[in-house]
């Protein structure tokens, strides 16, 4: 059996809306607004080699990633950005599934994800400001919710929790945001998904009060369930409700954040909550704790399969119900900055432990040392990852 992962395949259409985009902005307006038109470019090549350690055998895994960024201007009322993204693998692309779960779980040797590479566009989408609307149209980011780790209003994109602020794909859709003041506003999406039924549609008000923001939002979006086994193919897309908000601020010194969710799907109803809190010590080092409960996970081992496998097809949520994240950073000079970050799971006695080393030998070129230390027994959360790191590093052009 073969799963396929991150397998977009390279086509020239990829490239047309950046060429929709320029076309747009620089061939679409009139001589005395192109005379206004201002364009950048920027972006980056990163390189990282990845090792890991399981069932007495060592694995690695080497990429390169080019990415090229495109932001424009016309006149005042029109913005455009674009970025493409090529990665390419080396190494052990063929990750088997009987490494990757645990000894109790059915899996067949031949089962693999196949690790391909990566062509495509991270983003593209041009904004125009109609007073006092703002409607943004193309693969934007619809990124919501304060939370460092675990974002419950994050419908699309769930972030990596041993690398939370790594970039994330955008999504295709058009978003119109009515600002009502300085910081308050409200916003519609809807993003495309076959036909108009099984389009995800949300409304997100957001408002600040007495050194609060605060945000609300209702959404319907159609996600596809994990399959129930190894062999079996994905289920449909499933209609999804969901209602929630979240609330930031500063409390006593401590930077603070509260986020939860209601969401039904079929039969099935649960709650996701996130409540963390931040302070910086005088001599610049940052302090984070965030706990996450999962409602749609369980307490403990053993997990069913379905979660196990939810978590390869690319949902970034818990197995667990109950999840505590934390995080010590802090600077050394100019060039040189050290932290420890640790994810445990409080139901199973599983953790993980990252501690990483970034240093900034040069305005535009950063080398990131980044290590994975699994904690705890086959079949628990945690303790079923392999030990492991990385070594990348990135030049900004």
């Amino acid at each position: 059996m073969i799963v396929r992962h991150s397998s977009i395949v390279t086509r020239q259409s990829q490239l047309l809306p950046l060429a929709v985009v320029a076309a747009a902005i620089f061939g679409g307006v009139p001589p005395t607004l192109a005379a206004q038109t201002t364009a950048r470019l920027t972006g980056y090549w990163e390189h990282q080699f990845s090792v890991g350690y399981r069932r007495d055998r060592w694995t690695q895994l080497d990429y390169d990633r080019f990415r090229a960024d495109v932001t424009a201007r016309a006149g005042r009322s029109t913005s455009a950005a674009a970025a493409v993204v090529w990665q390419l693998y080396r190494g052990n692309t063929r990750v088997f599934l009987s490494d990757a779960l645990p000894d109790y779980l059915p899996v067949p040797d031949s089962a693999f994800v196949e690790l391909e590479n990566r062509h495509y566009l991270n983003h593209a989408y041009f904004t125009i400001r109609p007073h006092p609307f703002e409607i943004t149209a193309g693969k934007q980011y619809l990124t919501w919710g304060a939370a460092w780790a675990f974002n419950p209003t994050e419908l699309f994109r769930p972030k990596d929790v041993f690398e939370p602020t790594y970039e994330r794909e955008g999504v295709g859709a058009l978003s119109v945001r009515l600002p009502l003041g300085p910081l308050s506003n409200v916003v519609v999406a809807y993003a495309p998904e076959g036909g108009f039924e099984t389009s995800a549609k949300v409304l997100r008000a957001r408002h600040h009060l007495s050194g609060f923001d605060i945000s609300a939002l209702v959404a319907e979006i159609h996600e596809r369930p994990a399959p129930a086994g190894i062999d079996l193919p994905q289920p449909i897309l499933e209609q999804r409700h969901t209602m929630g908000g979240d609330i930031t601020g500063e409390l006593f010194g401590l930077g603070v954040w509260a986020e939860a969710t209601w969401s039904e799907r079929g039969d099935e109803t649960w709650v996701e909550a996130t409540l963390g809190g931040n302070y910086t010590l005088s001599n610049g080092t940052l302090l984070l704790i965030e706990g996450y409960y999962n409602g749609r996970g369980v307490w403990s081992e053993p997990y069913p399969i379905t979660l196990w496998l939810a978590r390869i097809y690319g949902d970034g949520r818990t197995l667990g119900k109950a999840t505590v994240y934390g995080l010590a950073s802090k600077p050394i000079g100019d060039l040189w900055t050290v932290a420890a970050s640790a994810i445990a799971n409080p139901g199973d006695g599983s953790a993980a432990l990252i501690p990483a080393i970034s240093y900034a030998f040069a305005e535009n070129v950063d080398l990131l040392l980044n290590l994975v230390l699994s904690i705890g027994p086959d079949g628990t959360e945690y303790g079923s990852g392999s030990q492991g790191g990385f070594v990348r590093g990135r030049v900004y052009f």
